[in-house]
């Protein structure tokens, strides 16, 4: 059974003057509603995994879009990872995917240029990662002879919001 990894960027935050230092940016008033009005398309979208868990970056804008996501979708709270903050290479990104079990999710709550470096890292693919875009990657199933990292679907804020209208 194979394992899946959501890189899911952060939602629009205050304005960079807003704050003292960068880490520290909080969700904008417009980014809260747009970042809830999302999340029932985006939970559309992971309907099908067993169990989810939700990492993030300790910064202010990412643990507030972890947060709002754990308590939408009733899952545990978020575990915060530093290395999710500063970029680290992606062989602790791949550690923490060895570490959820099979048909499990991890979603990864961060920011840019790291996710969309982590993407084309461990996929081969360099997707843009606007403020609520969300990626998901499927592991390989080795025992099924697998042994690519699979993009099964990339969506940002307006396709979220669409699904949910629908």
């Amino acid at each position: 059974m194979s394992k899946y990894l959501i890189l899911y960027r952060h939602g629009i935050a205050e304005d960079k003057e807003s704050a003292e230092e960068d880490d520290l940016r909080a969700l904008s008033p417009r980014g809260k509603v747009l970042l809830k009005k999302s999340v029932a398309g985006f939970k559309t979208m992971i309907d099908n995994y067993e169990t989810l868990k939700i990492y993030s970056s300790p910064t202010v804008r990412a643990k507030e879009t972890a947060e709002m996501l754990a308590e939408e979708l009733d899952l545990d709270e978020p575990t915060y990872l530093e290395f999710l903050a500063t970029g680290s290479g992606v062989s602790r990104l791949r550690e923490l995917v060895e570490e959820i079990e099979p048909g499990e999710a991890a979603i990864v709550v961060g920011q840019q240029p790291y996710l969309s470096l982590w993407s084309q890292e461990i996929s081969g693919t360099f997707l843009r990662f606007k403020k609520g875009t969300a990626a998901c990657f499927k592991f390989p199933d080795e025992e099924l002879g697998e042994s690519k990292v699979e993009l099964r679907w990339y969506l940002q804020t307006r396709d979220f919001v669409k699904i949910a209208d629908k």
